[in-house]
């Protein structure tokens, strides 16, 4: 039933529950129990809006919009609207929401289609039922202070305590009532251990993203019912018989699953490239008890020293791993090569292989390099392994002459010893060890997303970048002095190339390429083919890691099912809103993955920094904000130096050129400065950062150039003018200390703080 469109239609508006049902009943002569319960739904959804006096009306007509909070610690926040920039909501109109809830906001001032401030009308959904705390003993209360200094502190009742002792992490569950009323009160679900210890810090980050790092019982009783080995008797006749060829894996040292594998025949006319992947979909039959567990994880999470995987052990350590001398099914690319590596045709099939060799990146690296002992080891695949060599090269260059964007930016690895013990952070350099296997996961995703026509499919989308972003973007780099050419060409992935390429080699490069990245759109999942930018190609999905990702296993579902000879109609109707579904499902949980991921990374830089306190390092100047300068050291962590420490001037923010700038000193993305670590806080994961040699002064003067008159910070300007702005920047200094309706007034230099903050995450 389209309610809405029936409400609208029959001016069914401003009558209460009750007799709304019963007109819609009457127009469309349906249950009166369906009727209730879809306008109930629609009441809690927020499409509906119900008044002081019980009267109904559609929201969108009121002018109320959906929307989902986040809070600033200083009280203000932004409605995150679809389709829409972020509505800034001020402190005194959160209306009880917290951070995270599901609200119905309604716009009060709209200066331009950025600029736009909110009120909260109506929370529709309490999106914080747990948190995560330090808990404190009280001679008359015991409290839980949130990990998350947007919330206030919960209550814990003595029989709610869960014998948690003072100091410790623990996971709260909030009682709902109290949600209503300025008082939290909670009760312990679980004890993480003491505070400021690796274990319990790296728990309280999992359990603050609602991340599950147990299974179900149901799903571990499933996965123990699973084949422990394949049996070759049974499918060699079934699938296409590769067991015979030199199959290898090529991993990282510490890999523990084996989802993809290669091999390589030679023929007279060329060769053919397999790449082979494991057929969970064998496994992980459709809603099935692991199959809904791992729709609702979507994707591992990997930690340092840990991964919350998305299947039980039983299948991602054992039998939907490729390991070595063991039999295992398979869905498999073909590429019929010729000569010169051009693919000249290419198949998905059912097989079976059994892999040879489990290879690292660092054996195959000595390969290249010409270790004698390493190639006798691999005497039987060295050929395949220099001409592999080859063909990755060749597609490499095929993508780059179409327009793949390609980032030099190493990550920063964390090495810990068997302790948990951070030894090291260094930088992990992409070699092309990792170059060739990855050449061959892109070629074999593109294939499968071209081989999927006119079938539900969830594609592997990345859009061009905003306009908007674009044209800034392409000032800043004209006032560092980089030609480009993105105002005329900014929707063409080679005109970011040619960018790259211009700054390879040049003291900035990493710094500018991460500004550039930061311009693109983030890859999602989707079900409608439209391409992916960065690597310049018209079809792209996610075929080769079912293990670690949910889109991929449905994936292999849906070609299992094409392959079987299931008419189309049959498949676009059973798939159709699946694909849709999995593909918002697969990129909530794979951002939150990625926020969790970071968080503990970053919290393990913040205690890997604390035994460098007081000590000097060089860096970059990584991000300029007019709060503080981000700089960059060798080994990627990244910390900050407060404008109010930098050296005594009178400072003008200048964000198109981000930079800071006074009468003698000027700090620009990308220069080198020489920092010493000035403090470390583990709770906030944050690192700051001074100059070298510099004494703090007591206060600086920073004004944004970009908020002020331009003119009146021309250099010729007299001291007149500068002390008035000075006396005009000390007054909205003062009013941003203001609560209540006096935010208002200061909304964007808040708006400004916290957008700058989010940009960088």
């Amino acid at each position: 039933m389209e309610i809405v469109k029936l409400i609208r239609e029959n001016q069914l508006i401003y009558l209460n529950k009750e007799t709304l049902i019963k007109e819609l009943k009457k127009i469309t002569g349906a249950n009166i129990k369906d009727v209730k319960e879809e306008v109930e739904n629609l009441i809690l959804n927020g499409t509906l809006f119900v008044d002081d006096r019980g009267r109904i009306s559609i929201s969108r007509d009121r002018g109320y919009i959906k929307a989902r909070l986040t809070l600033n610690k200083k009280g203000f926040g932004f409605a995150s609207v679809e389709g829409k920039p972020d509505f800034f909501i001020p402190a005194y109109a959160i209306n009880g929401a917290f951070d995270g809830d599901d609200v119905l906001v309604e716009i009060t001032n709209m200066k331009t289609e950025d600029d736009i401030e909110a009120k909260v009308i109506k929370i529709l959904a309490r999106n914080t039922t747990h948190i995560v705390g330090t808990f404190v003993e009280g001679k008359s209360k015991n409290v839980v202070f949130p990990d998350d200094t947007k919330l206030p502190q919960i209550r814990i009742f003595k029989n709610d305590a869960r014998g948690a002792h003072n100091n410790d992490k623990v996971y709260v569950e909030i009682n709902p009532a109290s949600l209503e009323t300025k008082n939290l009160t909670g009760k312990i679900v679980e004890v993480l251990g003491q505070a400021n210890t690796m274990k319990a810090e790296q728990l309280s980050i999992i359990r603050s993203f609602k991340l599950k790092d147990q299974f179900e019982k149901e799903t571990l009783n499933e996965a123990k019912t699973l084949e422990k080995s394949v049996d070759y008797l049974k499918y060699k006749n079934k699938r296409a018989d590769y067991t015979e060829h030199n199959t290898f894996t090529i991993d990282g040292e510490d890999a523990r699953d084996f989802d993809d594998a290669i091999s390589l025949k030679r023929h007279e006319n060329g060769y053919v490239l397999y790449v082979h992947i494991a057929d969970v979909s064998h496994y992980v039959k459709e809603n099935s008890a692991i199959d809904k567990e791992a729709y609702r994880r979507g994707t591992s999470v990997y930690f340092p020293n840990h991964v919350i995987p998305m299947l039980p052990k039983e299948l991602s350590n054992g039998i939907c791993s490729l390991n070595e001398n063991e039999y295992r099914l398979t869905l498999t690319v073909k590429m019929e090569l010729d000569g010169a590596y051009n693919i000249t045709n290419s198949a998905i099939v059912e097989s079976i292989i059994k892999s040879k060799h489990r290879m690292t990146y660092t054996e195959i690296t000595k390969i290249f390099e010409g270790d004698p002992l390493v190639i006798e080891k691999y005497a039987d695949i060295y050929k395949d392994i220099l001409t592999m060599r080859e063909i990755a090269n060749k597609f490499k260059a095929d993508r780059l002459k179409q327009g793949e964007i390609r980032f030099n930016l190493p990550e920063p690895f964390i090495l810990e010893n068997s302790a948990g013990e951070i030894v090291s952070i260094e930088k992990r350099v992409q070699d092309e060890a990792h170059e060739l296997i990855e050449s061959f996961m892109v070629k074999a995703n593109e294939i499968v997303a071209e081989w999927a026509g006119n079938s539900p499919f969830v594609y592997r989308v990345h859009e061009k970048p905003d306009s908007d972003k674009v044209a800034k973007l392409s000032d800043l780099l004209t006032n560092l002095g980089i030609a480009n050419q993105l105002k005329l060409n900014g929707d063409q992935p080679v005109a970011y190339q040619q960018i790259v390429d211009r700054i390879v080699g040049t003291p900035k490069e990493k710094i500018l390429s991460y500004l550039i990245l930061r311009t693109m759109m983030k890859a999602r999942y989707a079900p409608t083919c439209l391409g992916h930018f960065g690597l310049a190609l018209t079809h792209y999905c996610h075929f080769t890691s079912p293990i670690r990702r949910y889109p991929d296993l449905l994936i292999h579902r849906i070609i299992k099912s094409v392959l079987a000879g299931t008419p189309k109609a049959e498949v676009k109707v059973h798939f159709e809103d699946v694909v849709e579904r999995a593909s918002i499902q697969a990129s909530d949980t794979e951002k939150n993955a990625d926020e969790a991921e970071r968080a503990v990374d970053d919290y393990k830089k913040a205690v890997y920094m604390q035994k460098f306190l007081g000590e000097e390092f060089e860096g970059i100047i990584s991000g300029v904000q007019e709060f503080g300068i981000f700089v960059e050291l060798d080994n990627g962590i990244e910390g900050m130096i407060k404008t109010d420490y930098l050296p005594m001037d009178e400072y003008i923010y200048d964000e198109d050129k981000m930079s800071i700038y006074g009468k003698t000193h000027h700090y620009t993305i990308g220069d080198t400065v020489r920092v010493v670590v000035s403090n470390v806080n583990t709770q906030l994961r944050q690192i700051d950062f001074d100059l070298a040699g510099v004494e703090k002064p007591l206060k600086n003067f920073i004004v944004n150039k970009n908020k002020a008159n331009k003119s009146a910070w021309d250099e010729k300007e007299n001291s007149k003018n500068l002390l008035k702005n000075r006396k005009i920047s000390s007054k909205i200094s003062k009013k941003l200390k203001n609560s209540g309706k006096n935010s208002k007034k200061s909304k964007n230099s808040a708006k400004d703080y916290y957008k700058s903050k989010r940009k960088r995450k």
